[in-house]
């Protein structure tokens, strides 16, 4: 069974950088799917230096990776149906095997343990049957002075497919879902004011919450004040407790660090896995 990997590239392109040396050695396709036009799901236009595709050539010593730009802007949708079209689209170019999709911001913790662990369920992955492969997110809340403030709970996400037909970000359409116990650090909020605002105002959820309130709220979060307040998250008012506070310059010492108070709740896993077996028992 192949493990390709695929990654979203535009304005936080430069991440790439980071994310894909995580993952190279033991993908066996990298697809990086760029806008031809180099717009985003709500039509704004980004810049790519041409420095980062000679970084690409330099790197990619195996020639595992593919660039893939096509047009995944169409005005008469909103920004949520691009990115799942953008995504059906990059899963064509992957090919045959599993499909995992990840975005320039999120940083694959133990790759090489990943692929192992899914090898071993290799005949379950290649049966008839479909499944959503979902890891586990620490999601960073933001960058500040002597460090990062991250989510102290982890939440899981939707990793990949071995076969993918997205509907909604990816997640795809009636397929069982497979937990495993991995992680996967997502900068998400740990950026520049500059930066993050152009994602909110770009990604598939822009529409969905008040980004204005958001960003002035974000902004007077700092490591000083942040047990001050509860709750984070912009969508789930439930969501996103408490944050914690890791010591580092870059995101690239944390991930050296690897070293996280949080980890994932394996009983937890196991009884949701459980529970997924129960719902598509007969199917």
């Amino acid at each position: 069974m192949k493990i390709n990997v695929g990654f979203l590239v535009a304005y936080d392109y430069e991440l790439l950088k980071t994310s894909i040396p995580l993952v190279y050695k033991y993908a066996d396709k990298i697809v990086l799917a760029v806008d031809k036009n180099l717009q985003t799901w709500s039509g704004n236009y980004f810049t790519i230096d041409d420095s980062f595709f000679s970084w690409i050539q330099e790197f990619d010593l195996d020639n595992k990776i593919t660039v893939y730009k096509d047009c995944f802007y169409q005005p008469e949708n909103t920004a949520m149906q691009n990115e799942i079209r953008e995504r059906n689209m990059m899963t064509k170019v992957m090919g045959n095997g599993l499909c995992l999709q990840l975005d320039a911001d999120e940083f694959v913790l133990n790759f090489k343990e990943l692929t192992i662990y899914l090898k071993n369920i290799n005949k379950k992955l290649n049966s008839s049957k479909s499944y959503q492969i979902c890891a586990y997110w620490i999601d960073v809340y933001k960058k500040t002075k002597n460090g990062y403030l991250f989510v102290k709970d982890i939440s899981p996400f939707y990793l990949g497919s071995n076969k993918p037909n997205f509907y909604r970000g990816r997640k795809s359409k009636n397929q069982k879902k497979l937990y495993i116990p991995f992680l996967v650090i997502h900068l998400t909020w740990g950026r520049s004011a500059e930066e993050l605002k152009f994602k909110l105002n770009n990604w598939g959820h822009n529409s969905d919450f008040d980004t204005e309130a958001f960003f002035k709220f974000w902004t007077s979060i700092n490591e000083n004040n942040y047990t001050n307040h509860q709750y984070f998250h912009p969508l789930n008012k439930k969501a996103w407790k408490e944050l914690i506070f890791v010591e580092g310059k870059t995101i690239t010492d944390i991930i050296q660090q690897n070293n996280f108070p949080s980890l994932v709740p394996t009983t937890k896993m196991k009884l949701k896995n459980i529970a997924q077996s129960f719902k598509f028992q007969f199917s």
